[in-house]
């Protein structure tokens, strides 16, 4: 339904449902609505535009308390300070090239800022070997954290695709840790609802492709192109 259909029959329940047009038909309403509407074509303004900024206002209070949720859920790989001063929260691809671009500007974000909490969601949307990446890759936040930061980083500032798990496999291994374990524990329960709640977190945000970003709060669809983009985000 169209917004201005939408205002007028709100206008009309109203009138429909007030004491004082209980003896009025339908048909009799329908026509002092209409003439009093074209007769005041702002009234319709007004309406649409208090709709338009309740809906906005509904949907940023929707962004928000997703936004808390995902700073509340200690289960998703993460690193910096529990309480920074900076919260990042990046949905990404390890075979997407707009997230490889954008990586370098955050590393180097990270390092002037220390006082920044950094969120790594796990959004693997391109292909299968994505996916598995993205198992792989919780499973080694849950073994270790530090570890987990160095195969994000490896992975996200390669030139080439990831294209096959014997990638992984050197990469997990040259991390010192058992590809086994590592393996193992990616196809577990717990890994998958760790993903799933990132896809509903996506979901809840309207994330549908990499990269996207909440950088303060602000939610970023698409690749910064400079530092400075990210930086003007950053709430002092």
């Amino acid at each position: 339904m169209k917004l201005r259909t939408l205002c007028t029959s709100l206008v009309l329940a109203s009138v429909l449902s007030a004491p004082a047009f209980a003896e009025y038909s339908k048909s009799d309403i329908e026509k002092i609505v209409h003439d009093y509407i074209v007769n005041n074509p702002d009234v319709l303004i007004e309406a649409s535009d208090n709709v338009k900024r309740r809906q906005m206002e509904i949907q940023k209070q929707k962004q928000d308390k997703m936004i808390a949720e995902i700073i509340s859920n200690k289960q998703f790989p993460q690193s910096g300070p529990a309480k920074a001063k900076h919260t990042v929260i990046e949905f990404f691809d390890y075979n997407c090239g707009y997230c490889k671009k954008a990586k370098p500007l955050f590393i180097d974000l990270l390092k002037e800022n220390s006082d920044t909490r950094y969120i790594y969601m796990e959004f693997p949307i391109l292909s299968e070997i994505s996916s598995t990446a993205a198992r792989i890759g919780v499973a080694i936040y849950n073994l270790d954290k530090a570890k987990y930061v160095k195969y994000n980083n490896e992975l996200m500032t390669r030139n080439s695709r990831l294209s096959n798990e014997v990638e992984l496999q050197a990469l997990v291994e040259s991390l010192d840790l058992n590809w086994k374990e590592v393996k193992q524990l990616s196809e577990s329960k717990d890994v998958e609802e760790v993903l799933a709640d990132i896809r509903y977190a996506a979901s809840e945000l309207d994330v549908s492709g990499t990269p996207a970003f909440v950088i303060d709060g602000e939610v970023l669809r698409g690749a910064p192109r400079s530092k400075n983009d990210i930086k003007r985000l950053l709430k002092n």
